[in-house]
């Protein structure tokens, strides 16, 4: 759906889904059965270790609602701000761990019970664009009179693009193999609190009280990524002028900064239910403010 709102405004607003069948993924045809004892006494393949398998019955499903405002270019401005809400759910999100998510799955005879929200699964996203011609110089608002004053002050163009994403999942694991298998992916159990805290902090993400270990000779219950990391807020900013020399040859002067608000974006926090950082977040997920000066010769 599309509308116009005003001669220079236009709103955008679009559905996107998608079923994804025969995803690849690695599976453990060799896995053995939780118990006590070697592995091999519970394998279906009693000579070997662990064989691995890459197959194609991963499956997963996509849905989204997108939005766009766009403000074509007036008054010596032009901007752009995009919103969109998603749920990606699939049984694997790649032949390659992505962020947290493991290798394999817990019970390599049932790739199924690992069916969860995707690694990449981002539920929120909003995007804010812009570029302003700032109004100095000779034909603007702010005319300085002197020639060589407005081709110096004159000409110059700040933009900036800010990003505000909701948090991605991570898998909870046990950190030890309770379940006694040659894959060792064990989840812990969950214990029916809710996993999310009103006021997470650095030390104490989500609520470690939501997940305890899982009964000797078994795999948990704990449901596939299902702690959910930390939002983030990023805005790079940049400033620039083109220094004309001649026709068809000018100078472009650049100034980019990176998180310009010097924000921190943390990274995931400990989801190892046998560490002692259970819990914690110990990095961060993006560069503090980073800036950088450019000469461009354009001709």
């Amino acid at each position: 759906m599309e509308r116009q709102l005003s001669n220079d405004l236009v709103f955008e607003a679009g559905y996107l889904g998608s079923v994804s069948r025969h995803l690849e993924s690695y599976r453990g045809v060799s896995a053995a059965v939780p118990g006590p004892g070697s592995n091999a006494s519970r394998s279906p393949y009693p000579n070997w270790g662990l064989l691995v398998l890459v197959e194609d019955g991963g499956r997963g499903n996509y849905n989204s609602l997108g939005t766009k405002l766009t403000k074509r270019y007036s008054n010596g401005l032009t901007a752009l701000v995009s919103y969109t809400w998603s749920k990606s759910i699939d049984t694997t999100s790649g032949i390659r761990t992505s962020d947290s998510d493991t290798l394999f799955s817990q019970d390599g005879r049932c790739m199924f019970c690992d069916r969860g929200p995707s690694a990449f699964d981002n539920r929120h996203r909003l995007v804010i664009s812009g570029l302003y011609d700032l109004p100095v110089g000779k034909g603007k608002k702010l005319n300085i009179g002197n020639p060589f004053l407005n081709a110096v002050a004159g000409g110059w163009q700040i933009g900036g693009i800010s990003t505000w994403r909701s948090g991605f999942p991570i898998n909870p694991t046990a950190g030890v193999n309770r379940a006694n298998t040659n894959i060792n992916n064990d989840r812990p159990d969950a214990t029916g609190q809710s996993v999310h805290l009103d006021t997470p902090t650095t030390e104490r993400w989500f609520n470690t009280g939501a997940f305890a270990l899982q009964p000797l000779y078994q795999f948990g219950n704990a449901g596939r990524n299902s702690v959910v990391g930390p939002a983030g807020f990023v805005l790079d900013s940049s400033l620039q002028k083109n220094f004309r020399i001649r026709e068809s040859h000018a100078i472009q002067f650049r100034w980019e900064a990176y998180n310009l608000l010097n924000h921190p974006v943390w990274g995931f926090p400990n989801t190892n239910f046998s560490s002692p950082n259970f819990g914690r977040i110990t990095s961060t997920a993006v560069n503090m403010r980073q800036m950088q000066f450019a000469l461009k010769y354009v001709f």
